[in-house]
């Protein structure tokens, strides 16, 4: 994706850093499922990793970026935005095995775009300084699940144009709590009057 393509207007003026979840899946196949429904959750474990994943899963808000990280092949694919909070429940009924703590999205890219984790290296600042980045990445090794990346905002845009197949035109996370911050104090006047 080639963002010089489209008019200034059209790309956001976005904060200088961002956080990044990033989820690991086994397999492709599991991937495009999420895709073809616009839908992300973990694979159910133990409940005590449950529980614990289900703190971290709550900080988590809607327009939060993500991005897929296919464990099998060692690939990134379908960089998406949350379109809501996760859910505290399990489902089986999209994937083949039980997964929990479901969310929407909004993939910005689809899962036949993929970029290895060793061109990733040399192209996104966040993994090129890790030796070994599948243990020191949140989200990438199932126990940080969860758990966000903080990344320059620059870093999204090359992720954006070597996965990406749309522009990310939805809201940051501080806008959204601003906005909400700001309903919230006109309601309260409104209901003093």
């Amino acid at each position: 994706m080639n963002l010089g393509a489209y008019p200034m207007h059209y790309v956001r003026s976005l904060p200088h850093t961002m956080n990044l979840y990033i989820f690991a899946c086994e397999y492709l196949r599991n991937i495009e499922i999420g895709y073809a429904n616009k839908l992300w959750a973990v694979s159910a474990l133990d409940d005590k990793t449950s529980r614990q994943r289900w703190g971290k899963a709550q900080l988590m808000s809607r327009y939060s970026r993500g991005l897929i990280y296919s464990s099998a092949d060692k690939t990134f694919t379908m960089p998406f935005v949350t379109e809501s909070k996760p859910d505290d429940c399990t489902i089986d009924d999209i994937w083949d095995q039980r997964w929990e703590f479901p969310f929407a999205i909004h993939p910005l890219g689809g899962p036949d775009r993929l970029i290895s984790l060793e061109v990733a290296k040399h192209s996104w600042p966040m993994l090129s300084t890790r030796i070994n980045p599948t243990h020191a990445v949140n989200g990438i090794n199932g126990y940080t699940v969860f758990v966000a990346n903080e990344i320059e905002q620059s870093q999204w845009n090359q992720i954006l144009e070597d996965l990406g197949d749309e522009i990310d035109s939805f809201p940051q996370q501080e806008e959204q709590r601003r906005a909400t911050h700001q309903r919230t104090a006109r309601q309260q006047i409104l209901d003093r009057l």
